[in-house]
């Protein structure tokens, strides 16, 4: 499992042990929790470690644990559902902007 973006200059990728789609629904209560932990001054998990989508109340998200030594935060990655499915299919770099599907 992986994923992979263009950043310019250079291409990202990232392999995961592990991935749970279904993993928590985003709540008030949970956004509140979440909100007292900082990491270098930044709201952890509350938001996709991928593409930087914020999560919305009642929004499910996936977790995933990154292999050792690789690029991003060195904890478990919470994930929106579009990267959690990017995860598992290859990417054509000639729709790479559009939504793939599995089969």
């Amino acid at each position: 499992m992986e994923l992979s973006k263009t950043i310019p200059s250079r291409n990202k990728k990232v392999k995961f042990k592990w991935a749970y789609k279904f993993f928590m629904e985003c709540t008030e209560g949970y956004l509140e929790i979440r909100g007292k932990y900082k990491r270098h001054g930044k709201v952890t998990m509350c938001k996709c470690d991928w593409c930087g989508h914020e999560f919305e109340i009642g929004e499910w998200f996936g977790l995933a644990q990154p292999l050792p030594k690789q690029e991003g935060p060195k904890r478990n990655w919470a994930l929106c559902h579009d990267c959690c499915d990017l995860m598992r299919a290859p990417i054509n770099p000639r729709n790479a902007n559009q939504k793939i599907q599995q089969s």
